[in-house]
């Protein structure tokens, strides 16, 4: 009788337990249960580009009230003082409009006057704000950093960058096909980048040290690239491009080579791009 009801609860365990595949999960996918199959984002870019511009409308209007709230203490100092703070609220407002227009009117337009409206610390905060934002309302994190990093791809990647190629760090994740791999081996035999394949941020930030480079090229999943980013790309201009994922995460990624090519051509110096695209995968 023992033996038959260990049999029972044995049985009822395995239809219990969540049947994961054989993989090494990252760090950030440790949620997963082994039978949803996880989405491989595929954003517009209008999406990152629609909640940038509702934080920068809340931006102007907290700072706008902020001074109506400080206004009357501001008048009792003097007209000079009260001169001053409503100058430089306009300008702040005048100057964060114009740099949110001219951020939107590059990525959807492929043309950035400079590579430099992606300022990083400022690109940092908008994130974590539009983050914010888009939560509450059921959007994703991945669907929007999809979004948003092509959005950046655009902005970083639309002029040539004249990169050494001793300087272009190339980041690809344990996780890609053996085809992806080995076409990446020839990129570099061709072209002379640097390369190395991770398995995390940890061993990622210890090559960027090691390699000290002008721009990296990395490819993860998004949440692989968006915890990177917000840290290297103050110091290290980044291109990110985001895997497809048809087995689940971790196992068997994999992205676009012809479009990794493209952009690593437009990086490098001395090197021509024969296709003449960005590359960049924006929509």
């Amino acid at each position: 009788m023992a033996s038959h009801l260990r049999i029972f609860l044995v049985m009822d365990e395995e239809k219990t337990t969540p049947a994961v595949k054989d993989r090494k999960l990252g760090d950030e996918w440790l949620d997963w249960d082994g039978r949803q199959t996880p989405e491989s984002f595929d954003s517009k870019v209008g999406l990152f580009l629609t909640f940038a511009a509702l934080a920068t409308v809340l931006l102007v209007l907290a700072g706008g009230a902020l001074l109506w709230l400080i206004y009357p203490r501001l008048t009792g100092m003097g007209h000079v003082v009260t001169t001053i703070a409503t100058i430089l609220f306009f300008t702040f407002a005048a100057i964060l409009v114009l740099w949110a227009l001219l951020f939107t009117w590059s990525t959807v337009t492929g043309r950035p006057i400079t590579r430099f409206l992606a300022i990083p610390r400022l690109i940092n905060r908008l994130l974590s704000m539009v983050s914010a934002m888009a939560r509450p309302m059921g959007i994703p994190t991945d669907r929007l950093t999809n979004s948003f990093l092509k959005a950046h791809n655009t902005i970083i990647g639309a002029r040539p960058l004249n990169v050494p190629a001793d300087k272009l760090l190339v980041l690809a994740p344990r996780c890609l096909t053996k085809e992806n791999h080995k076409r990446l081996r020839e990129m570099r035999d061709r072209y002379g980048f640097e390369m190395a394949t991770v398995g995390g941020g940890s061993a990622a930030r210890l090559k960027i040290r090691e390699v000290r480079p002008r721009l990296v090229v990395a490819m993860a999943c998004e949440r692989d690239l968006l915890s990177g980013f917000r840290e290297v790309n103050i110091h290290v201009p980044v291109l990110a491009f985001p895997n497809r994922r048809p087995e689940g995460p971790c196992k068997n990624t994999c992205v676009d080579m012809d479009q990794i090519e493209r952009m690593i051509l437009r990086c490098l110096e001395d090197v021509e791009d024969p296709a003449g695209a960005v590359g960049d995968g924006r929509e």
